[in-house]
């Protein structure tokens, strides 16, 4: 039993893309500037040096060349332009110091400061498709099933320093707790109840990518594959409850009209079944073509109940005995 993990590309969006030129030209401008202002600065000292003592002229230009190229790069560097959904863990030493971001920020990792950044985080919700092929369901049916995690990094302290690949161990995690929760359930189960089963199934990957800081906010179960033999026999399975059912409905509602009848049957006497006997003729008599033949009413001759139905059928009149 295998379970696959879809690649997935994160483009960087524009707005990625435009934060990144800000810093970069703002890194230049200080990188120029800083050039600008030391190079001024040694062949100033070199200008009043070398009317003292040329020697001490040359020392000072090449000195101040080697600030002058060095130090704007040195400043520049330090310069951060964080996005809105981005922030930088920093250690001092070796040390955590703390979170920082948004916005414009030094990170010096000169003396005193001896600042690093560890780790550039992101804390926009992102999404991953994991597939799982070929799990068996708690009733020994092979299935594949596949599901979409929507998840963001809530800690960027625990997300970088508890472990070493945040995304990778939150992905690791959905696939074992998406082959533990198909293997949990029965055929049935994971097909009826999606809604249910994507909910314990976020609440374990919830629960495992806690410790590395980050938050699942839903799972969704997107498609499940059932062997296509599986599916008819459960096709036929279904239509068979459908009908049973159905019956099941019918005879209910057969077994009510009964009793309604039988307590009617209760409530009259001779002349009310009369009376309903009439009502019922008349309702007949409504529809075109119905011809009826009122006999009994009251007593009489029994015997003109059989004459009649033989004239009826179209048979030779009996006689009178």
């Amino acid at each position: 039993m295998t379970v696959n993990v879809a690649p997935t590309r994160i483009s960087m969006s524009p707005t990625t893309r435009g934060t990144t030129d800000v810093q970069r030209t703002l890194r230049v401008l200080i990188w120029f500037g800083l050039f600008l202002v030391l190079g001024v600065i040694t062949l100033g000292v070199w200008f009043v040096l070398s009317l003292v003592q040329p020697w001490l002229g040359m020392a000072s230009l090449t000195v101040g060349g080697l600030f002058t190229l060095a130090i704007p790069g040195m400043v520049s560097r330090c310069l951060y332009v964080v996005p809105e959904y981005q922030r930088l863990v920093l250690l001092k030493m070796g040390k955590f110091i703390g979170v920082k971001g948004p916005g414009k920020l030094w990170v010096i990792p000169y003396p005193p400061y001896y600042q690093s950044v560890v780790a550039q985080i992101d804390t926009r919700v992102r999404t991953r498709v994991i597939t799982a092929a070929q799990s068996l369901t708690a009733d020994n049916v092979p299935v594949g099933c596949e599901a979409v995690i929507f998840w963001r990094v809530e800690d960027p302290q625990k997300a970088a320093l508890t472990v070493a690949n945040y995304a990778e161990a939150v992905f690791q995690a959905a696939n074992s707790a998406l082959k533990d929760t198909v293997g949990s359930l029965e055929l049935t189960e994971l097909l009826g109840e999606r809604e249910k089963t994507s909910k314990r199934l976020k609440d374990i990957i919830d629960q495992a990518a806690a410790t590395f800081g980050v938050d699942v906010s839903s799972v969704e179960i997107t498609d499940i594959h059932v062997p296509a033999d599986l599916i008819q026999e459960l096709s036929v399975l279904a239509q068979s409850r459908r009908a049973a059912q159905a019956k099941i409905a019918e005879a209910d509602a057969e077994k009510d009209i009964a009793g309604k009848l039988q307590e009617a049957a209760a409530l009259m006497d001779d002349r009310a079944l009369d009376l309903y006997r009439l009502n019922v003729l008349e309702r007949i008599g409504r529809e075109e073509g119905s011809q009826i033949v009122i006999y009994g009413l009251g007593g009489g001759d029994t015997g003109m109940g059989k004459d009649i139905a033989t004239a009826a059928a179209g048979s030779m009149v009996v006689g009178k005995k």
